[in-house]
């Protein structure tokens, strides 16, 4: 997200927001904000990092964000964490700024999947104009998602065997020799098992299977709030065929790993969650 929109956003925010907590002129908090307000990212900074160190909970997280805001404007490495605490907050709007700031510093680290997850995520909290700007940021950014590699063609393969041996074109073949101490694999053994056993190079968390779509859609609903809250994308019904019959999987991300996937199961802690695999 442009810097001009972090500001607008943070602006609208302190306009929506108020200050519930900190009506008192000279707070940590408001000077904090009328510092950044003028561009005095500095001291706006250690200013924050007080309003931030509050025993409650919204002027603690309104602290973490003018803190990240200020520390990403000075390049700082700690802004991320800043907006990272300030995203995990008890404020939608403000915690939906935090991730909108956030995809801003993935995006400029080359991180643009990542920076779209945040942007979606932060899509979900904010309102009006700013939800829109930022779906449409989320959009932008999942365009912009270099695809995968793709594996070797049969062509490309054929074209790596190289010149034939003298035994190969009495043969008439451009198979390898065998080598007389190759013996061929136990199809019984654990381990040729898990070779032939297909690969994939999609993984998804699926928290359950429908033949009905409502309840399929029932469950993604409760999901959304625990995924939300631990960083995780947004629960999703796939349709899929299955003998004959049409089923409903409640399915959370696409990872491009089996571990990238498992630690995502694991950071999510719950239980029955299966680890399956995706087209």
């Amino acid at each position: 997200m442009p810097r001009c929109l972090n500001i607008a956003a943070f602006m609208l925010l302190l306009v929506a927001l108020g200050c519930e907590t900190t009506k008192q002129v000279g707070t940590p908090l408001n000077r904090a904000r009328e510092y950044y307000e003028d561009g005095d990212t500095d001291d706006a900074f250690d200013l924050a990092v007080q309003a931030a160190a509050s025993s409650d909970g919204v002027t603690a997280q309104r602290g973490q964000l003018v803190a990240g805001m200020s520390a990403m404007d000075l390049q700082r490495p700690d802004a991320e964490s800043w907006l990272l605490k300030a995203s995990t907050g008890p404020d939608r709007e403000c915690a939906g700024t935090a991730l909108a700031s956030m995809a801003t510093i993935q995006e400029r680290s080359g991180r643009i999947e990542t920076a779209a997850q945040s942007m979606h995520r932060a899509s979900m909290m904010l309102s009006g104009s700013e939800q829109a700007r930022a779906r449409a940021e989320a959009q932008r950014l999942a365009d912009a998602v270099p695809p995968k590699p793709k594996p070797a063609t049969a062509g490309a393969q054929a074209s790596s065997v190289g010149p034939r041996s003298s035994a190969q074109k009495a043969a008439g073949t451009n198979k390898p020799d065998a080598s007389p101490s190759a013996s061929k694999p136990d199809p019984t053994s654990k381990d040729h098992a898990s070779l032939a056993r297909p690969s994939t190079d999609k993984w998804t968390l699926q928290a359950g299977a429908f033949e009905s779509k409502k309840k399929a859609d029932v469950l993604a609903a409760e999901l959304e709030k625990e995924t939300d809250a631990r960083g995780l994308p947004v629960p999703e019904v796939v349709s899929v065929k299955v003998r004959g019959k049409t089923m409903y999987r409640v399915q959370v991300g696409i990872y491009d790993s089996r571990e990238r996937a498992k630690a995502a199961l694991e950071s999510w802690g719950r239980k029955g969650i299966l680890l399956g695999t995706t087209d």
